[in-house]
């Protein structure tokens, strides 16, 4: 119930983890990355055809092109307010002469493409347009009213909303400086084609009949015309869209669900481990117990003849004997505890976890400590080469793996020769011990370190197994090799 319980709190871990990322992403990064910048801004050239008054009170020209233009540009940005310079220009395309030159600064919030200095009225579209009416304030319309959504259609094959603006009536008069004192008024129709998931304007078509007025009547016509967007201009906002749409697919779909996909693989790679770990640990415990038993059992047969000389000792004492018998049972006894002793320092050894306590010593230094501790016989020669190599290490716990080395190597050997070299590397020491003794049978090489496995007849079995220990909580690492038996101990430096 506990481990259900403890799954059920990872796997909620895991789902508010990725509510979080995803909230994160859909709040905060994608708003910013849509933020209005100098590169969202509508440059457009049109072409279109009018015919205009040459005096106020004069009749039109004949039709004549025309070649319009509308340029943004940024003059400030902050994080709450970008400032635009928006210039629309209108020429004929026969004289190159300027008809009109128009110049606008708005103030927009660059997060929810609202004019900041006029009341809801919107500058640009957002992502996600719907088929609904707008309230707009555009350079390209000149004045604010509601735009209206009119039609589905399609430009270049890009499906567009169609929304349409018509004003009556609204002064035109600084359109017309070389009119001025006059009032001159104004009836248009605009037309927005919108690309609905980015909000990108993608055509644009206007047409205007604009005229003068003295004392509230119509008195002439001034200026009548249409325009539209060039082809290449709607080829070029066609592909900036398709550009958008793709990167809105990759931020608001592909990215949520790669995002998903992360922390659901990675939260499950968490619960996994954390579950091999207990699993590991459950396992290691039940070797540990089993070890246990196995070391009790072996133990027990082990202190069987000590303790059987040592009470046979006893008894002998209480009979009484001559003084030769007394030595010889001494002796008999004492060799009976010192292998009792022998017998509980190993498995005490293998099994206490004693933190280790590191130092700066000179690698010889503990060499030679080691070889003072064992008694080497006479037909047995020991050769070393040991550079002047300073290590951080335990210095008893180092002692110990050394001499159970050769004492193993001494025990295997009735005569020859014991080498110990040492040589350092970039980041390790490598310390080598050979003997030239009949080596380790093949059989059983790979079963050298293991717990309570061992080539000889008396013996617990845990001397290696404790060596191996000892040096992997150093961070290095022991190996045999045999022809001739090698025992190599690696340690960091």
């Amino acid at each position: 119930m506990l481990n259900l319980n403890k799954m059920f709190l990872q796997w909620l871990t895991v789902f508010l983890v990725a509510i979080i990322v995803i909230s994160i992403w859909m709040v905060l990064v994608i708003p910013n990355t849509e933020k209005l910048s100098s590169k969202d801004l509508l440059n457009m050239a049109y072409e279109g055809e009018d015919k205009i008054v040459k005096d106020v009170y004069g009749n039109t020209t004949e039709i004549f092109f025309t070649k319009d233009s509308l340029i943004q540009k940024v003059i400030s940005q902050n994080n709450n307010e970008i400032t635009i310079k928006s210039v629309i220009t209108s020429k004929r395309t026969d004289t190159h002469e300027e008809i009109f030159h128009v110049e606008n600064i708005y103030h927009v919030d660059p997060i929810t493409l609202m004019h900041i200095d006029k009341k809801d009225m919107r500058f640009g579209f957002l992502p996600g347009v719907e088929k609904t009416d707008y309230f707009f304030f555009h350079p390209a319309v000149f004045y604010g009213a509601p735009m209206k959504f009119l039609k589905t259609d399609y430009v270049n094959e890009l499906e567009v909303y169609v929304f349409e603006t018509e004003i009556k009536g609204e002064d035109a008069s600084n359109s017309f400086p070389q009119f001025s004192g006059h009032t001159i008024l104004t009836d248009n129709i605009s037309r927005l084609y919108v690309e609905p998931i980015t909000g990108s304007v993608i055509k644009f078509e206007k047409e205007w009949n604009n005229y003068l007025v003295e004392n509230g009547k119509r008195v002439n016509i001034i200026d009548v015309g249409e325009k539209h967007t060039t082809e290449f201009t709607e080829l070029v906002l066609t592909h900036f869209a398709q550009e958008k749409i793709e990167n809105e697919e990759f931020s608001k779909i592909i990215m949520p669900i790669f995002l998903i996909v992360l922390v659901f693989g990675i939260g499950t790679i968490w619960i996994l481990l954390t579950y091999l770990e207990k699993i590991k640990r459950e396992s290691a415990n039940k070797e540990k117990l089993a070890l246990i038993g196995d070391m009790t059992a072996k133990l027990s047969h082990d202190l069987r003849n000590p303790l059987t000389i040592m009470k046979n000792g006893l008894e002998l004492f209480q009979m009484g004997l001559a003084e030769e018998k007394k030595e010889e049972n001494m002796r008999r006894i004492q060799n009976a505890v010192e292998r009792i002793s022998y017998e509980i320092e190993s498995i005490m050894d293998f099994v206490r976890d004693n933190p280790l306590r590191k130092e700066q010593i000179s690698l010889k230094r503990i060499v030679d400590l080691a070889l003072e501790s064992i008694e080497i016989p006479q037909n047995i020669q020991v050769e070393k080469e040991i550079p002047d190599i300073t290590v951080d290490v335990d210095k008893n716990q180092i002692i110990k793996v050394f001499l159970n080395i050769l004492k193993n190597s001494v025990e295997a050997m009735k005569h020859g020769k014991i080498t110990i070299t040492a040589k350092t590397r970039t980041k390790t020491v490598e310390i080598e011990f050979a003997d030239s003794g009949p080596g380790i049978p093949k059989d059983k090489i790979d079963k050298i370190f293991d717990p309570l496995f061992t080539t000889k007849t008396k013996g617990t079995g845990l001397g290696l197994a404790s060596c191996k220990s000892l040096i992997e909580k150093h961070g290095g690492s022991i190996s045999v090799k045999n022809n001739p038996t090698r025992f190599t101990v690696i340690l960091p430096k």
